[in-house]
Parts: C-alpha cells; structure tokens; sequence
C-alpha cells in the first residue's frame, strides 16, 4: 500500500451528518439498504420555478466562510463550507434521504456476522475517482487508514474499527474485523470526513468520486467544480458549481438580493420575510433537530461547580430565545441532543427558568455576583440575538454577563478556548452525537466534559447489539447530561435556505442540512 500523506492542519470545526442510530438492527443493512445504491433519485421537489429539470449553467451557492483555514481535504472540514465542498467533491459508503433514513452510496453491500463484532463491505461495481480510476478494496482500505492517520475528527466516531483489521478479500470486498463489537458500524462512513479517496491521495490536486470534479480553490474567497459525467450515481444538472465563502449574514444576504450568487443557507431569521417578499426569490424551511447552545467549560471556574452550571441553565427563558432571536422559526429544547433519535429521552421534565433556584444555586456556590465572559459570533442564524436576550435573562438573578461578539473567522480560529461561548450541531443520532463533543477523547469536547460514569455508559452502550439495552443506557446518559452536563441546549432551529425562484430542487421533509445535506446535484435551474 503507498504511503499515507499525513498533513495535518490540527484541530478543526465540522458537523457530521449523522442519522438515527441503526434501529433497525443489523439484518438492515444486508437487506433494505442494499436496495438503494446509487446516491437516490434527483427528481426532488421544486421549491421555485419550472418542475421540469434543465441542465446546464453556473450554480453560484453563497456559504458562511472559515477563512484561511479553510480546507478541501477529504478527511478535513474546518466549518459548514468545508462540509459542502466535501460532500460535492467526494463520495462514500453510506448517505442520508432527506428523511434522514441510511442508504448505500458506494457500498453495494455492508453485511455483519452474528455477533456485529466482523463487518463485510462490498463496493458497487464500476465506480470511478474523476481521473477514471476505478474504485476499489484498496482505495477503501487506504481511506480508513488515512482517516486514523491524520487523526480526522470521523475517526473518534469509528473507535470501533481496527485500521490494522482490515483484509482485502477481492477486488471489492474488504472484511472488518473490530475492535468490539458494534451495530453502528455504518453510521460514521457516512460523515463528511469519510469520502473515499485513491491509494496515493494528494489534497492539493483532490480527486474524488462526488458529482463535482475540482477545479479551483482559494481558502476563504471561492471553489469552482465541473459535474462529473462519469459520476456512479445519478449527474449533477448543471455544468459548473462554485461555492462562495462570506464571512457574514448581511454580505451573504445582500449577495442573493443582488443576484451575485443564486442561492444562500442559513437565512437570519429576521431576514425570512424581507427574501420572501423580494420578487424572485423565495425561502425553503424545514423543520429541524438541529441545536443551539451555549457551552460551559467544567474544567475552568466557575463552570467547575457543578452548582454554577445548574444555575446557569436555570437562568434561561427558552422560549423567549426561540420566539425573539429565532423569530419563531424553532423549538425549545431541554439542555438535551438528538431530539429526532429513538433513544431520546423525551420523559425528561423540561427545564424552565427559575430565577429563585438559580440564586440559591449560585449563593451556595459563593458566586453571588458572578460576572463572565459570553463569546459569541454569526456562525449559525440565531446565535447572536440570543446571546444578547441571555445578557437581559442573566440580570434578574445578578449575573454579569459581558458579551464579546467574534466574526466567523475568528470564531473558529479559536473554537473551544473560551470559558463560555455559543456553539451549534446539525442532525446526530445519540452516541455518534456524544462521540464527537462529550468524551475525552471527542475532538469537539469544547465543554471538557469527563465523567467517568457517563464515559463507562457509552463505551457499553455503543458495544451494545441489543436496541432496547442500548437505548436504556442512552436514557441513563441523558440523565446525567441534564443534571450535570457541560452544554445549554436551548433550541432546536428550524433549516432555511434562501433561493432565486429560478432555482429547484431541494428535497422537501430535509430533518438533516441545508440543501439536503449540500447534495447540489439535486439542484437545477428553471
């Protein structure tokens, strides 16, 4: 096998598309999966225009930027645009429906034995990168050993697999042989980070297999990509996409109003109205588990006081977050994931303010005039009128709270220093979601949360073959995330895309990202 090209640029900032846990038990993947290779149908429903799909033209999509640090590497996403260059670029085992239910992409088959403790995955035939190579057990094999050594942030989420188990048994078969024994094994090959690459993969000349071929990349500016012809599944409709970084919500706006780009994610919230009633464009909303949050750091005062954090989380009045910073457009949540999971712990009573508790709570602590810092920025829709709605909540129970407002940029150049800051996830099933921002060894524990009973849970949990046991082990883990837990969860976002009404589309029923998970193939124009 050739040598891994191991460049690591460090800590990064993505969102895995992940869906619900493997409900329904291991005989699933042999069986209704296989029936869906291919990457599905591109006849979507219309959000604008014409239903009938023409071909051709420049799809220009306007993305909240990560600036310089900006990556097309395969096993490397530093933000959302990242995520969508990935997802465009590269191919991979499994996909998510706009229903978020899992199916093959480049896996024709994906069997288990009896004890899920040895996987087979099976290639469909054919496939091939965009330099005509076709896809094969070594590629896969290499890709998984690649994940491990530049330490992608996907490789938390497989600590199941052995790179040293892996053996080829032909061209396009390669058997598994895990570390323990998991039924979540396909969950994480279909991350952003896990697209498959060829032996010899060299990200500055990036070949895949997505429906888009490279052509140009400049981090924090724009990527150009040409529709593969020769893509497995079904072609993208238009000739050319390109991918425009901004590093804030009014540029980002102003760019779709102004016709500079034909489609934008993440609308601000007090921006629906003004696209919707703007002739010739349109907003597409979807309803969504998708989080906000405000992070505590327990390993730093005052969030190590398990009492501080109880009192923060009571300081909140959620419902005036989801009806003023995001106008509506959300729901409450209750400082819990995962809200769409089977494994959801939705008997939980719902956590209301309490602004006498949290004084209590506070002053037990010796923390009477607490004042903190809150870190804030425009990366997701929302998240800075909220930040600014907590600052009025925190006054009653005579907590300071200074906000310091970052760019995008800036947000993620320093991502999981401070103390208190704002953060957000998009659609996981339960223990993908925990794997990536709640154990030691998760690469987005921005909270530093280690708990030694919740780390033994899901170390059982995620062994655990039986759904009923799994899920009840998921309810124990819950418990404590409530009770003691380094996150806010303060609301669930409903997704909005802003579009030209000469752009269609986009799947309806997306509980996933924007643009059903950037698949921009789907989209066309009128």
């Amino acid at each position: 096998m050739s040598e891994l090209n191991t460049d690591n640029e460090g800590l990064t900032r993505r969102k895995l598309l992940m869906g619900a846990a493997a409900g329904g038990g291991l005989l699933l993947f042999a069986g209704s999966l296989a029936a869906c290779t291919g990457g599905g149908s591109a006849t979507s429903t219309a959000t604008g225009g014409s239903l009938a799909p023409k071909k051709g033209g420049n799809l220009r999509i306007g993305l909240t930027g990560g600036g310089l640090d900006e990556s097309i590497d395969a096993q490397k996403a530093f933000s959302n645009i990242d995520q969508a260059r990935l997802r465009n670029l590269y191919a991979r085992l499994v996909s998510r429906a706009p229903d978020f239910s899992e199916r093959f992409e480049l896996a024709e088959e994906i069997t288990p034995n009896a004890s899920g403790s040895v996987w087979t995955v099976r290639l469909i035939d054919g496939a091939e990168f965009h330099d005509g190579k076709t896809i094969g057990a070594d590629d896969l094999m290499y890709t998984v050993q690649r994940i491990f050594e530049t330490q992608a942030p996907v490789a938390s989420l497989m600590s199941f697999v052995d790179p040293n188990g892996m053996k080829k048994l032909d061209n396009r078969t390669v058997e598994f042989t895990l570390l323990t024994p998991t039924s979540l094994f396909t969950t994480p090959f279909g991350g952003s980070e896990a697209g498959i690459v060829p032996v010899g993969y060299d990200p500055a000349n990036p070949i895949g297999s997505g429906p888009f071929s490279f052509e140009s990349f400049t981090p924090g500016q724009q990527s150009v990509f040409n529709r593969f012809d020769n893509y497995f599944g079904d072609p993208a409709f238009v000739d050319k996409l390109t991918i425009i970084s901004f590093q804030d919500d009014d540029s980002r706006v102003n760019a779709l109003l102004s016709g500079q780009v034909d489609a934008i994610e993440t609308v601000p919230y007090g921006q629906v109205t003004v696209i919707d009633e703007t002739s010739g464009f349109t907003t597409f909303k979807s309803d969504s588990a998708a989080n906000l949050i405000f992070t505590m750091r327990v390993d730093t005062p005052p969030f190590d006081d398990v009492r501080v954090r109880q009192a923060m989380r009571l300081l909140v009045d959620r419902e005036q977050l989801v009806q003023q910073a995001l106008v509506g457009y959300g729901t409450v949540a209750n400082d819990l994931f995962c809200r769409d999971d089977a494994a959801f712990a939705s008997d939980i009573p719902q956590r209301k303010q309490d602004i006498a508790e949290a004084k209590r709570l506070l002053a037990e602590a010796g923390m009477e005039n607490l004042e903190i810092e809150l870190v804030t920025a425009p990366v997701q829709a929302g998240l800075v009128e909220a930040s600014q709605i907590f600052v009025q909540q925190a006054k009653a129970a005579g907590v300071n709270v200074n906000l310091r407002k970052l760019d995008a940029n800036a947000y993620f150049e320093g991502y999981g220093e401070w103390p208190f800051s704002v953060d957000y996830w998009d659609v996981s099933s339960y223990f993908q979601q925990m794997a990536l921002n709640s154990l030691p060894s998760s690469t987005y524990n921005t909270g530093k949360f280690d708990d030694p009973e919740f780390n033994d849970l899901y170390a059982q949990g995620v062994s655990e073959l039986d759904e009923t046991k799994r899920d009840a082990i998921a309810r124990k883990m819950q418990e404590i995330e409530h009770e003691r837990g380094a996150y806010i969860v303060w609301g669930y976002r409903n997704l909005i895309d802003g579009l030209s009404t000469n752009v269609t589309g986009v799947p309806e029923n997306n509980v996933g990202l924007s643009f059903y998970s950037y698949s921009f193939k789907l989209l066309h124009f009128a």
